[in-house]
């Protein structure tokens, strides 16, 4: 992935460049890189992961505001460049994957 100063001549570039190049921005850097159509090969273990990044999402949504202020701040103290709800959802489908799809009982609160 390549940094870019002033992508196409201009401030800004975003989008597809025929079916060659993709222009865009992650975290507030301009970045360009080679137009590819995206495997999905749909094996039982991507299927399953899906699954519970879905239900990490869901979870998150039917949380209180307070725990999701926790969230926000816990990942504050780690000094990452990530959301409160990243940390949530990243945290929830580890979870998952260690008990075999078993959901934690709400509040999902993030370590101490």
């Amino acid at each position: 992935m390549s940094k870019l100063q002033g992508p196409l001549f201009s401030l800004d570039a975003r989008g597809q460049l025929g079916k060659a190049l993709v222009y865009a921005i992650w975290k507030g850097m301009n970045y360009a890189r080679k137009y590819i159509i995206p495997a999905n090969p749909k094996t039982a273990g991507q299927v399953t992961i899906r699954g519970y990044f879905t239900t990490a999402v869901t979870a998150y949504r039917a949380e209180d505001q307070a725990t999701k202020d926790a969230w926000d701040n816990a990942i504050k103290k780690h000094g990452r460049v990530m959301t409160g709800f990243n940390y949530y959802v990243g945290l929830y489908v580890k979870y998952l994957i260690e008990h075999t799809g078993t959901p934690p009982t709400p509040p999902f609160m993030p370590p101490s």
